[in-house]
């Protein structure tokens, strides 16, 4: 995805004239909906598709919100921010000194049904200095918080089991969160339906909205690779990409291929190989990049100044260029040498036009006389 450009991949709002007044981006936008010709949800004015909860794009959105949850509660940890009273629990507290606290994540490798089993064994541990919670990474893997990696190391270490332990930059935001979330973007089949891809005790409570689903009354068509995923009350439609539009058979083979990987690498690997997939059709049937949204009419009016004020500066300085100041060692102004051309345009160009009428003429005779000649010289037909 990193070699495409980004406006290919993105999401646009377009008005009743299929003009572009918005980019937003396509990463957490449902692939396959559910009966987007049958059903729609609303709420204030809004109108969106019934998204499906499983594709990597309804993954990676669950993936965002558990994010933003992460962030909301250490985002008091990052150096140079005040804690909020009241909104951490009191083993995520500063020390009293003022010194941030660092958490680290430690990724342990062990089959899915001993995940539960071994968390449970190291947060008995008070030593280990753990964050409460664990966070599934795929079938492979799982993922702890501590506040200091020496525990956990020696631990790990003489308990046998494959590790490692990597700092979290709390300062880069909720990006930093995206090693201990990328187990959502593994498959939930993957998991099983009796089985949490994540346990965390202290986080602030997703956020709730209330939609109201209702029935489409007459039936329309509707294309997943091209028709739109929400409308808005001012007649706006979010499009998808056009790099989406690929055949039926490779959106199959990508979606099996999705459904199989069992941690989030293999998942990663699929999306760089829906990049080049996305890649060959682009080349293949000249599929184009999102064009830029609309500009504002102030917009406009600061472009054309900066391109006025860009003009005045090349004129000033060739004006500058053009004077130069005479001396006495060359002797005062010269006048320049001029040709008849340069002192009389109109004339010349009368002239040459009436050169050219009469070569033309010329050329017709010569044509003509050639044409008579050949005449001549076949002569009259013998009739037998």
């Amino acid at each position: 995805m990193a070699e495409a450009s980004g406006r290919a991949f993105a999401a646009t709002w377009r008005n009743e004239q299929g003009d572009v007044v918005g980019t937003t981006s396509a990463k957490s936008m449902c692939l396959w909906p559910r009966l987007p010709w049958r059903i729609r949800f609303h709420r204030d004015g809004f109108e969106g598709v019934v998204p499906c909860g499983e594709c990597p794009g309804c993954l990676e959105l669950q993936r965002m919100r558990l994010a933003e949850r992460l962030h909301a509660k250490y985002s008091s940890l990052v150096p140079g921010r005040r804690r909020c009273p009241g909104k951490l629990p009191a083993h995520t507290a500063q020390p009293a000194g003022g010194a941030p606290i660092q958490l680290f994540v430690v990724r342990i490798w062990a089959p899915l049904d001993q995940h539960a089993a071994i968390a449970h064994k190291l947060h008995r541990r008070r030593g280990l200095e753990l964050e409460p919670g664990m966070w599934r990474l795929g079938a492979t893997s799982f993922a702890l918080l501590a506040r200091n990696p020496s525990p956990p190391r020696d631990v790990l270490r003489r308990l046998g089991l494959k590790h490692r332990i990597e700092p979290l930059r709390l300062s880069r935001g909720r990006r930093a969160w995206r090693v201990l979330t990328a187990g959502l973007t593994v498959a939930r089949e993957i998991y099983g339906e009796q089985r949490n891809r994540f346990y965390a005790r202290g986080l602030p409570p997703a956020e709730r909205q209330k939609w109201e689903v209702k029935k489409i009354g007459e039936y329309k068509s509707y294309d997943r690779s091209r028709s739109p995923r929400a409308w808005n009350g001012s007649k706006l439609v979010l499009v998808p990409p056009e790099v989406w539009q690929l055949r039926r058979s490779d959106r199959r083979s990508l979606r099996g291929l999705f459904l199989r990987q069992s941690d989030p690498e293999g998942v990663a690997r699929v999306m760089r190989m829906v990049a080049d997939t996305v890649r060959n059709a682009r080349n293949h049937f000249d599929v184009s990049a999102a064009p830029k949204a609309l500009l504002s009419r102030d917009a406009v009016v600061r472009q054309y100044q900066q391109a006025a004020s860009r003009s005045k500066a090349r004129t000033d300085a060739l004006t500058a260029d053009q004077i130069i100041t005479p001396t006495f060692e060359v002797g005062g102004y010269t006048s320049s040498e001029h040709s008849q051309g340069e002192l009389m345009p109109q004339e010349v160009a009368r002239a040459r036009r009436k050169e050219w009428l009469a070569a033309k003429d010329r050329r017709a005779i010569k044509e003509s006389m050639a044409i008579i000649e050949r005449m001549r010289k076949r002569g009259p037909r013998n009739e037998s």
